[in-house]
C-alpha cells in the first residue's frame, strides 16, 4: 500500500516510505527540514509500524475480497475513522480530505 504524506514545512508530497528508505533521520525527504524535533526514535518505529499495519491492511483486504466476494467493506468509513485517529495530522491541507 502507498501511504501518502506531506511535509508541514514546505507543503510537498512523498511516499512515508521515502522516510525510511535509506535510514530515518527525522527529516522531510523534500526539503530537508526537521519533522520529529526531539523525537526521532519514537517516530522510526511509528512510520514503520503505520507501513507494517498498512500492507497488513491490503493482505487482509485481498484475502477477504478472495474468500468473501459479497462483503463489501465502507471504505470511506474507514477512512474517516482513520481520520479521526490521525487529526490533522491526517489532513491533506492542499486537497482538503483525509489520507
Amino acid at each position: 500500500m502507498d501511504v501518502g504524506a506531506w511535509c508541514g514545512h514546505c507543503g510537498e508530497s512523498f511516499r512515508l516510505a521515502e522516510m525510511v528508505e535509506d535510514g530515518f533521520t527525522g527529516r522531510c525527504p523534500r526539503c530537508g527540514e526537521d519533522l520529529t524535533p526531539g523525537y526521532a526514535p519514537v517516530a522510526s518505529g511509528a512510520v514503520h509500524d503505520l507501513l507494517r499495519a498498512a500492507t497488513a491492511l491490503e493482505g487482509a483486504a485481498a484475502r477477504l475480497r478472495d474468500v468473501a466476494p459479497r462483503l463489501h467493506v465502507d471504505a470511506r468509513k474507514l477512512n474517516a475513522d482513520l481520520d479521526e485517529v490521525l487529526g490533522d495530522a491526517g489532513r491533506d491541507p492542499a486537497r482538503g480530505r483525509g489520507v
